[in-house]
């Protein structure tokens, strides 16, 4: 089912995505480039670019796990910036629930005052102020993002809390940990950089190549639009094109 809404200031689930205005608009106009790109080199069709201008409006909801998966790297992040300012603040003493309310104004410095940890932070200090325990409050928020390093410090963190550990020394190893991660990812980015920007361009190639041949040489082309197995031809070369295209972002979607 298709959901749309005015984008959330607390999220309840990292795994869920709610398409923003701002969201299918964006993601409508890219869509739409294509349509046009699609209608005009394989079908020559004006009739099919109307036909299907309203799957520009709909292919984004199909297309969440990209939001998903950028929102977590933006939040895994701001967490790791987080956990660096909970460790200034219990190194000079503080208990973890100040620290955690100290922390806030700190990373708001470092991002927006609306963004994804300062507002989870908010949502954190405001149960701790109706004595909810420090380590159950965290949990919730671990376990809602479902993403392996914040769960992994969230149960080190609640096994420290109750027995005493030493949090200032985990929240230091999480840190290196997180760091080595962002870290061989920016190093990914940059070596495939070259890549992903060869395979933009490759994407649009065909298209280029068929839309300058009906430019130079109309009447070459003119069978496959004007002809039942000319337009099957150009279906299957579509498709054909979709599953290249598919396959290079499998090669060099490298997760870390």
């Amino acid at each position: 089912m298709a959901h749309l809404r005015i984008r959330e200031n607390l999220i309840s689930d990292y795994d869920k995505y709610y398409l923003s205005l701002e969201d299918l608009l964006a993601g409508a106009s890219n869509t739409l480039i294509y349509i046009v790109l699609i209608s005009i080199a394989f079908y020559n069709s004006f009739t099919l670019l109307i036909l299907a201008v309203p799957f520009a409006f709909i292919i984004p909801f199909f297309n969440k796990d990209e939001f998903i998966k950028k929102r977590k790297e933006k939040l895994l992040n701001e967490f790791k910036d987080f956990l660096r300012i909970l460790k200034s603040f219990l190194e000079a003493s503080y208990s973890v629930e100040n620290a955690f309310m100290m922390s806030i104004k700190e990373l708001m410095m470092l991002h927006d005052k609306d963004s994804m940890m300062v507002n989870e932070l908010r949502n954190i200090v405001a149960k701790l102020k109706l004595n909810k325990p420090i380590d159950v409050v965290f949990k919730q928020f671990a376990d809602k993002t479902h993403m392996e390093d914040i769960m992994d410090f969230s149960e080190v963190f609640v096994i420290s809390k109750q027995h005493g550990g030493n949090i200032s020394k985990i929240i230091g190893n999480t840190i290196n940990v997180i760091n080595d991660k962002i870290e061989v990812k920016i190093e990914i980015d940059t070596v495939t950089a070259s890549k992903r920007f060869e395979q933009k361009l490759m994407n649009l190639l065909p298209f280029l190549i068929i839309i300058y041949m009906n430019i130079s040489s109309s009447s070459f082309l003119k069978p496959l639009y004007t002809s039942l197995e000319g337009r099957l031809l150009m279906t299957f070369a579509l498709a054909v094109y979709f599953f290249s295209v598919h396959l290079s972002k499998k090669i060099l979607n490298i997760e870390v």
